[in-house]
């Protein structure tokens, strides 16, 4: 392997076909641009960047490009949400009606059982770094999930709430109806200072429901 200190010495290595990006979110656009521009497959992990101009960006970029681009996305290849959709498509539990996504986030985070950096939480509460905070870098999984299981949004709505934690929007509850589709989709998040939940990576518990006519 090579180590480089320059994206820029990476885009312009002929040896090198592909660049996958793990930077953070308010480097995207930039990069994904200027990686496929250079002529490489670009795998660019979630969330994609940080405002709507920034994706309509990325799009005509890639649509230029010779290259392919795709955004990484871990949540929908999780075997029991595979499962689901499995379900969904045989026609398990008939129409679908709702999709609720439950997220409960604790204050107790010594339960953790795997070895961290202290600074691993760090720069996730920097706005420049994670812009969006919890319903944006955590959010992302359910909207992908949700779409995935059932399809495009075609509106959403919601009530966002605060904490002193920038990163913690809580409690907050976002409503959105599937498009074409007799469906609603719920996303809420809730937050327990003092509650403690066993965890191997975080204190967190999710979980997901689907409702459907039969």
């Amino acid at each position: 392997p090579r180590i480089f200190t320059s994206y820029e010495k990476v885009l312009n290595d002929a040896n090198i076909d592909a660049v996958e990006l793990l930077t953070p979110t308010y480097l995207h656009a930039e990069q994904v641009i200027a990686a496929l521009d250079a002529g490489k497959h670009v795998s660019c992990q979630k969330p994609l960047c940080t405002s709507v101009a920034e994706a309509d960006a990325i799009i005509e970029a890639a649509g230029r490009a010779k290259s392919k681009f795709r955004l990484t996305e871990n949540y929908i290849y999780y075997p029991p949400i595979i499962k689901a959709k499995e379900l969904l498509d045989a026609g398990a539990i008939g129409e679908p009606s709702l999709v609720r996504l439950h997220g409960t986030r604790v204050g107790g985070v010594d339960n953790i059982t795997v070895d961290r950096d202290p600074g691993a939480f760090t720069w996730r509460r920097d706005p420049q770094l994670t812009p969006g905070g919890l319903l944006f870098d955590d959010g992302v999984h359910k909207y992908a999930v949700a779409m995935k299981w059932i399809g495009d949004i075609e509106r959403v709505q919601g009530m966002v709430g605060k904490t002193q934690d920038y990163f913690l929007e809580v409690p907050s509850a976002i409503i959105w109806k599937f498009q074409g589709k007799d469906c609603l989709g719920i996303m809420d998040f809730s937050y327990h200072p003092h509650m403690t939940i066993r965890g191997r990576y975080a204190p967190v518990d999710d979980f997901f429901e689907i409702h459907g006519s039969e």
